[in-house]
């Protein structure tokens, strides 16, 4: 037995060696407790002095360094800050235990000394944050020593024989200090994950001493154990396991309801924190949630004197939801009550309206408790939405918000205002999503300046979540005219946040919509850019600049008033380093202005904009987080998409500070030796090196910095193409240090981009030679890590991506059929590997499926490892399209009979999904870069294609029409043009016809892409289809404009203004009758991502063509938007 028979009354001691033998027990070095004074002191210069005394002795002389740390801390004399800081650093001397230049590992046979005067000092230290700091040393060591198989049931540690009975028999010592046996539970509690096995080994024991602990009259003891308790039984890996302890459950309520009543919050929240739930703790307390939980945790909630024990009592409620939703919507009432408690945490704001409206957003008080309750409803409601239980939510919720809104207090219709706008991402249905956003709109005028804010808000997160519907003509002309409105609020901070909204809603707009407000809007916007209030400048300059972007060319009449106006906030700002956000919006804003006004109106003005922007960052001792470097960044993407060439002077300038950035990367953390502030954000990350972990920080703010940098040389080397050519040498080795950034997948994506577009300005620039470098030296660093022994999935995922990239951009001609077949060779090898991991975690699932509890509640571990090694495929897929696109000749000969059998293999009817759509994506590469090459063997894998056409998911849909489209550009396609172009017309006819919802933009999509097919074949193909043809081309037509798929759209769009240029009778109709709806459909994408920069010019110069009576006859049909 590992801690004795019973629970009993016992004042037996564990015997240990008091001290390590070199030492004496009176002698306590003075000069040693002199240097950890000095440690703690504010003396910069001893303070480090006495940092290299310590680190030397810890390295020279280990076992006597951990000594002198114990006798400090067995003498009660020395001062409390003194011995708190030895128990911190023993900790330290006992951590990286494995680590063979560890100061544990140099302890050797000191180690089991040492564990026995941990124990030692625990039982005999009366200083409970001493204590509690040596407790914390004896956790932290043994959760690293200790090592239990699951399937394993010891009696005891092996690793630490005496741990685990001396923490018992004090626990069960009455006599003892309660905080002592308070502190002896924490460090089992803590110890759960590594000795779950242990305890369950004896778990009428363990029971028992939970039971008694629960009914212990201090109150430190019943909240430790029911810490203990909820910790224990989430770390058991059986539901069988944690079965007998169900019993405790009333037990650990009453606890709770007896720790709410005590003023002093501490205990309370100790329990409120550990439940907290996991997937196996919800699971736990199933049976009792409605009956014993929900009525404590809504109590302590609701009315608890303590803020922190109501948002803790709301986590674990919110918390259950989030580890099993499926099983929490069958409990009774949790729903109603969770949703009750969201309202409830949402009113709770300040009375007092008059200094509410005082104060700013950047400075006021936040009110923490309303915050709690918004995201809440949005964490309720994403919880909803993953087990498709939204609609039964979306209804409670309706009847909520209605019952908020007409009650007519401000408080309430701000908490209905708040639920709106946080449910708004969730929501499908067009309809709805009109109804929401009518009634905020009506708080827009409300008499309360609290609400009409909250509505702007609300506002704003509709714009962003539901664009195309607020945007749209009917709204455009309501809400448009209630901004002119909020920028005169009689309330600034209202004021403010109707300028906030408009970044987010004037985004979406089309530039007809806003014209006719541009005049007045802009009238506001200039006298609100005179205010003397900085925050009032800022969100001004933003306003402007979200007009200019969105109607470009038509905000040309304001550039002569704005730029001086521009100019002088500049000037004033430049060396103030307190106003570098105002000052960074002024270049954003002067970057779209540039844009607006175009290449030729805005170059008089470059040189000194852009010598501002140099200027501007060489101000001394800015802050690391300095926002001018990252508008500036911006602002000149803007200003060389606008210059093209015209800016290939200013790079040399701008390109040294920009490269600067490509030095970022992140640096290990050490404890207690880092100069990170509580307000900095930081991004964590493990390394493992040589066996050993490391972990790796870097400031949110440095990752912004060199994601910006990376996006700025982007630009520069896509707009200036060819003649970036100079400085492609420079950049690339300044990039390469980026391949190795392993804090955030998507810079080293950016950064393997920006490396295929050096190889793309190179060759535009003739540098033959530099291209085929560049190729070889990507290939040298990347593709050694498809072979090595450790996999790291979304590694490999962005290093495909880049050989991808890489190889698209270098063109032909560049690599020889050995460097080709081991390419193929390598890529199909990782890909092999794959499918065994995938057959290997199938294993043990019914059919293969995702694994669900009785609840229905889905385990997504091995869903999202599946997802992100079918990404990876995908990605090693597209590496062959690369390969086929430049060397398709050569492909041929190599590789492509293999890849041609995997196609076979995973067209199999028992193959998956997934293979399925890996499949349809090699085709349409056979299809677009093989051509006639792959013809012959079309009968193994395009009747499997054109059958997709009509397949029920869209996502395997959606690329067989794009497959089609591609092979109807041969002739060898015509015997089977008819039954194909019949299958499409099938797919525009059915989709067209689906209602207007999120879910069904895929859909949407997929006729877009059907249109492509379609009118290919038409083309193409027109005797083959003769017989049904005028039914197809009406199809074609009708399926028009396209709605979802920009490449597809501007492909259709073009070829309708050719047609109808053409003037093709199918097209035009009898005497062009046609052209006047078709002319609609042009106008609707012009301009707009749905048709490229030529078909826009192109549907411009054809309406003068139309002459002014026929576009006034066309004019008469059109909504008034077109007009």
């Amino acid at each position: 037995m590992w801690f004795g028979k019973s629970c009993r009354n016992t004042t037996e001691a564990v015997k240990v060696p008091l001290y390590f033998k070199s030492h004496d027990r009176q002698a306590v070095d003075a000069g040693f407790v002199e240097t950890i004074r000095q440690l703690l002191g504010t003396d910069n210069n001893a303070r480090n002095v006495a940092e290299q005394r310590y680190d030397s002795a810890k390295r020279t002389e280990p076992v006597q360094l951990v000594a002198s740390l114990v006798q400090v801390l067995l003498k009660s004399d020395i001062e409390v800050p003194v011995r708190e800081q030895c128990a911190v650093l023993l900790r330290q001397c006992c951590g990286k235990v494995k680590d063979a230049d560890s100061t544990w590992q140099k302890l050797g046979t000191h180690q089991a000394q040492l564990r026995g005067q941990l124990l030692q000092i625990l039982e005999a230290e009366a200083v409970p944050q001493v204590r509690r700091k040596v407790s914390d040393c004896i956790q932290s060591l043994a959760n690293q020593i200790v090592d239990i198989e699951d399937d394993q049931r010891p009696q005891n540690l092996q690793e630490w024989p005496e741990l685990m009975p001396t923490l018992f028999r004090i626990i069960c010592d009455t006599s003892q200090d309660s905080n002592l046996r308070a502190d002896c539970l924490w460090i089992v509690k803590e110890l759960t994950c590594s000795v779950w096995q242990m305890l369950l080994a004896n778990p009428t024991q363990t029971y028992q001493v939970l039971q008694t602990c629960l009914a212990d009259p201090a109150l430190a003891v019943k909240a430790e154990a029911a810490a203990l308790l909820c910790s224990f039984v989430d770390s058991i890996s059986s539901r069988e396991g944690r079965k007998p302890f169900q019993q405790l459950i009333p037990d650990v309520t009453t606890v709770m309801a007896q720790l709410a009543s005590d003023p002093e919050p501490k205990h309370l929240n100790t329990v409120l924190q550990a439940f907290q739930s996991t997937t196996e703790t919800a699971d736990f307390f199933k049976q009792h949630i409605a009956t014993h939980l929900m009525p404590v945790l809504c109590g302590i909630a609701k009315s608890h004197q303590d803020m922190a024990a109501r948002k803790y009592a709301f986590e674990v409620i919110v918390s259950f939801m989030e580890s099993k939703p499926k099983m929490m919507l069958k409990v009774p009432h949790y729903i109603e009550q969770a949703l009750d408690l969201c309202v409830h945490f949402m009113m709770q704001l300040e009375d007092d309206i008059s200094g509410w409206m005082q104060e700013d957003d950047e400075d006021g008080e936040d009110e923490e408790l309303f915050s709690v309750g918004k995201e809440a409803v949005d964490r309720i409601s994403r919880c909803a939405v993953k087990v498709e239980a939204f609609p039964f939510l979306l209804e409670g919720l309706k009847q909520a918000v209605t019952k908020l809104f007409q009650t007519g207090e401000w408080k309430q219709v701000v908490a209905g205002i708040s639920t709106l706008a946080m449910i708004a991402e969730y929501v499908d249905d067009e309809a709805t999503v009109s109804q929401m956003t009518n009634g905020i709109k009506i708080q827009l005028g409300a008499s309360n300046a609290r609400v009409r804010y909250a509505a702007w808000g609300g506002m704003a997160q509709f714009s962003e979540d539901h664009a195309d519907v607020v945007s749209s003509e009917a709204f455009t002309s309501q809400l448009l005219p209630e901004f002119l409105k909020g920028l005169d609020d009689s309330c600034p901070r209202v004021s403010l946040r109707c300028m906030e909204a408009f970044q987010h809603y004037g985004e979406a707009l089309e530039r007809e919509d806003l014209e006719p407000f541009i005049q007045p809007l802009m009238e506001k916007l200039g006298a609100k850019l005179q205010s003397q209030d900085i925050k009032v400048q800022k969100k001004a300059i933003t306003f402007i600049a979200v007009i200019a972007g969105q109607v470009d060319d038509a905000f040309a009449p304001y550039y002569g008033h704005l730029m001086p106006v521009l100019k002088q906030v500049i000037q004033n700002t430049l060396h103030k380093t307190e106003e570098r956000q105002l000052l960074g919006k002024c270049f954003e804003c002067i970057s779209l202005l540039a844009r607006a006004v175009g290449r030729s109106g805005f170059k008089a003005d470059a040189e000194q904009i852009m010598q501002a922007m140099i200027e501007a960052t060489k101000v001394p001792n800015l802050p690391m987080s300095d926002p001018v470097k990252e508008y500036m960044m911006a602002a000149s993407e803007r200003i060389c998409s606008t210059l093209k060439e015209d800016f290939l002077p200013f790079v040399s300038h701008i390109l040294p500070g920009v490269l600067e950035k490509f030095t970022l990367a992140p640096r290990e953390f050490t404890p207690g030796n880092n100069d990170i502030d509580d307000d900095d954000e930081v991004n964590l990350t493990l390394l493992r090196e040589n066996g050993q972990v490391k972990v790796m920080i870097m400031y949110s703010s440095e990752i912004q910095d060199l994601k910006g940098a990376l996006e700025c040389v982007h630009t520069f080397v896509e707009e200036l193409a060819a003649a970036y050519a100079p400085f492609v040498t420079q950049t690339a080795q300044a990039l390469l240090p980026v391949f190795d950034f392993t804090m955030e997948d998507g810079i080293r994506d950016l950064a393997f981009e920006t490396w295929g577009q050096l190889c793309r300005s190179a060759r535009q620039g003739g540098q033959v030679q530099i291209v085929s470098e560049l190729v070889m030296e990507f290939l040298k660093r990347v593709l050694p890590k498809f072979e090595a022994a450790k996999v790291d999935i979304s590694e490999l995922k962005t290093s495909a991506e880049g050989v991808t990239s890489c190889l698209k951009e270098a063109g032909p001609n560049i690599l020889h059929a050995e460097q080709l077949r081991h390419i193929c060779r390598t890529t199909l090898a990782v890909m092999a590997e794959s499918f065994k991991r995938r057959e290997e975690a199938a294993k043990g699932r019914p059919n293969g499926l995702s694994q669900h509890d009785e609840d229905g509640d889905e385990h997504h571990d091995d869903d999202d490892e599946e997802e992100d090694e079918q990404a990876m495929r995908i990605a090693l897929c597209e590496v062959a399209g690369s390969l086929m696109q430049h060397h398709a000749d050569m492909f041929v000969a190599e590789s492509f009979p293999d890849y041609l059998n995997l196609v076979v293999q995973w067209l199999q009817p028992q193959a998956p999904k997934d293979d399925r759509k890996l499949a349809l994506f090699v085709m349409c590469d056979f299809l677009e870069y093989l051509g006639k090459r792959a013809t012959p063997q079309w009968p193994q894998f395009l009747p499997k294609l054109i059958e997709d056409i009509h397949n029920p998911d869209a996502e395997l849909r959606q690329p067989a029409c794009f497959g089609v489209y591609l092979a109807a550009k041969v002739p060898e396609f015509a015997p089977l043009a008819l039954d194909t172009a019949k299958r499409l017309s099938e797919v525009v006819t059915q989709s067209r016809q689906r209602s207007k919802k999120k879910s069904e933009k895929i859909a949407q999509a997929c006729a877009d892409n059907a249109l492509s097919g379609l009118v290919e074949i038409l083309m193409v193909h027109p005797q083959a289809v003769a017989s049904v043809q005028g039914e197809l081309w009406k199809v074609w037509l009708s399926g028009l404009p396209c709605q979802e798929d920009e490449s597809e759209g501007e492909r259709n769009h073009r070829r309708l203004l050719e047609l109808i240029q053409q003037e093709k009778p199918e097209v035009v109709g009898e005497g062009g009758q046609n052209v006047p709806k078709l002319f609609g459909v042009l106008v609707d994408v012009y301009k707009t991502d749905m048709a490229d920069e030529e078909t826009s010019k192109g549907i411009g110069l054809f309406a003068l063509r139309l002459g002014e009576s026929k576009l006034e006859a066309f004019a008469a049909q059109f909504s008034q938007r077109r007009q």
